[in-house]
């Protein structure tokens, strides 16, 4: 048996290491964070004393009292109080912290070496038994194709490769990373290639326990390696003791192609396709391209081709009237070949909406996707968006949170929850759920830029110029942070502002006479913070005629405010 304890609208699950919310799905915590709380709760009769709770939440290291102190600002905001409220977590002065409220104990039955229970999992990247001989695009491809095939059993919560894929260090800790992803079981595997034959040892672990729940070794030739997906995907099925049903044994044994080498051409498409970098994003294009001239008839390749030049002209790294007709050309294939794929109704989804402006048409075929994959975290998070672009808010937090329930530590995905807020007007909230975001991932330079705008629309000033400076300094872009930091110091916060659009401009044009395309909006928001309105009108309504999703959110943000009763704006197409 487990303890389960709840509090407020809370719910902490100590064995399966969740902490859910009043909708029952799963709040992201840190692992530190939730060892903090965990303990905490199981004290609750007693003020724990700093020292005591540093040495039971990190047993083996040396850390100063601000990491516990971190901890406890992260639970607050998590839990929604603050620590003059102490509604959850008292400070006693001079001594350490209580957890205050008032909390109702149950027992649940614990999983055993069956796991019955196991509703999730994660599948780690694979590790090459020679450490010399690396296939980083077979590693993670051969993750990503059976999280693909595991998560059309709805009986399963897979965790998305997006999550994984930090995962892929040689000497990662499979329980460490099963703790962290807050899942139950967790599958790690090896392979090692030689020649045509290649050799995968695979091992299913109970995370509570430690317990190997199945293992096994299949030896096969590299071109049967969809017969050894199969076997993998069936162990693991019956590992976690789940009962499947006509229809789950069909998708489970579903292959997109009998072709190899347009599959291996398609990994690393997907491998690429994950890299920050432009030259190595656009190799991406390439081994899809490839793919799908291997094998015509391989639907996912085409929407592997769609993710890039979909992806590439929504967010202004193609023009969209290059990008746009081709996506269009590769999603339609796709949907030829097979109408069963969520990844296909995504990309026509996207299409829908952020090239042909069709709101209805896109709503339909998002609806679609989630139809046909619910656990397809994606798919909840373009219909969030969707659903933000209408206004129509309260169901835009809604769809968010259930792609949160599928992949609850995504940064992307936790960041459009608090973006969700903001352009609701719901500043607080946002504030918080961007900080969130932020001790989640510390470094990431996006949600401190998003956390400084809320903070600028909720009228604090001095945080926004530290968070936009923080992020400015994480974009390792040191000439904008010193710009922001100097108009600062002398007037203010208007001088600095505009001190950062004027360089801005000048650095668009730049890249504009170079021959570089620009997304007319970077200049409108830049004009916008220089009070210059004919300039800002002038390029909304050139990025209203442009075909990315920068213009589909002029409608909700703030920045844009001062310009709603000017007559050209009212006229500007907007959702």
């Amino acid at each position: 048996m487990h303890r389960i304890y709840e509090f407020g609208d809370f719910r902490l699950d100590a064995a399966r290491r969740l902490l859910l919310g009043s909708d029952g799905l799963p709040l992201p915590l840190t692992p530190k964070a939730f060892d903090t709380l965990l303990y905490l709760v199981e004290h609750s009769e007693a003020v724990l004393d700093k020292e005591v709770l540093m040495k039971a939440i990190w047993p083996d290291t040396i850390v100063e009292e601000n990491n516990l102190n971190q901890n406890i600002s992260v639970l607050r905001r998590v839990l929604g109080g603050d620590r003059h409220e102490h509604r959850y977590i008292l400070t006693v002065p001079g001594r350490g912290y209580r957890f205050v409220a008032s909390i109702r104990t149950h027992t649940a039955p614990q999983a055993s070496s069956s796991l019955a229970s196991a509703g999730t999992i994660a599948v780690l990247p694979f590790k090459p038994v020679v450490k010399e001989n690396r296939d980083a695009s077979l590693e993670i491809g051969m993750a990503d194709t059976l999280i693909a095939r595991l998560s059309c059993i709805q009986q399963i919560v897979v965790r998305p490769l997006s999550s994984v894929r930090k995962y892929a260090d040689l000497e990662q800790d499979p329980l460490v990373a099963g703790r962290e992803l807050a899942v139950e079981s967790v599958l790690e595997g090896s392979l090692q290639r030689r020649g045509d034959k290649i050799r995968v040892t695979v091992r299913l672990v109970n995370v509570s326990n430690g317990s190997s729940l199945w293992a096994g070794t299949f030896d096969e030739r590299f071109t049967d390696i969809f017969a050894l997906q199969d076997a993998i995907s069936e162990r693991v099925v019956s590992g976690l003791a789940v009962q499947l049903t006509r229809e789950d044994k069909t998708r489970l044994a579903k292959r997109y192609t009998e072709n190899t080498e347009a599959y291996q051409l398609y990994l690393k498409g997907r491998y690429y396709w994950w890299k920050t970098s432009p030259e190595e994003f656009r190799k991406s294009r390439d081994y899809f391209h490839q793919a799908v001239n291997t094998d015509p008839s391989y639907a996912l390749g085409y929407c592997g081709l769609n993710s890039y030049y979909g992806f590439a002209s929504a967010w202004g790294i193609l023009p969209p009237e290059q990008g746009w007709p081709k996506a269009e050309w590769a999603i339609n294939k796709a949907l030829e070949l097979d109408t069963s794929l969520a990844e296909a109704h995504l990309g026509l989804a996207a299409f829908k909406m952020v090239y042909q402006r069709d709101w209805k048409g896109a709503e339909n075929e998002a609806k679609r996707g989630i139809e046909l994959n619910p656990q397809f975290d994606e798919i909840h998070y373009f219909y969030s968006f969707y659903l933000l672009v209408m206004g129509r808010f309260e169901e835009a937090l809604a769809e968010c949170r259930r792609a949160l329930a599928c992949d609850p530590f995504s940064i992307r995905i936790n960041q459009h929850l608090g973006s969700t807020l903001y352009y609701a007007s719901r500043y607080d909230e946002a504030i918080r759920q961007y900080q969130q975001t932020i001790e989640l991932e510390p470094n990431n330079h996006s949600a401190h830029q998003f956390l400084g705008d809320a903070y600028e629309q909720n009228g604090m000033y001095s945080d926004a110029i530290e968070e936009w400076h923080r992020a400015m300094t994480l974009a390792n872009d040191g000439e904008l942070a010193a710009i922001l930091k100097s108009g600062y110091a002398e007037p203010g916060f208007s001088n600095a502002v505009q001190a950062v659009a004027l360089k801005t401009i000048e650095r668009l044009n730049d890249r504009a006479q170079k021959g570089e395309y620009v997304p007319a909006i970077h200049f409108a928001r830049a004009y916008v913070r220089l009070d210059e309105k004919d300039q800002a009108i002038r390029w909304l309504i050139q990025s209203c005629e442009e075909r990315n999703v920068y213009a589909l959110m002029i409608a909700r943000d703030p920045l844009y405010n001062i310009l709603r009763t000017d007559p050209r704006f009212i006229r500007l197409r907007l959702p």
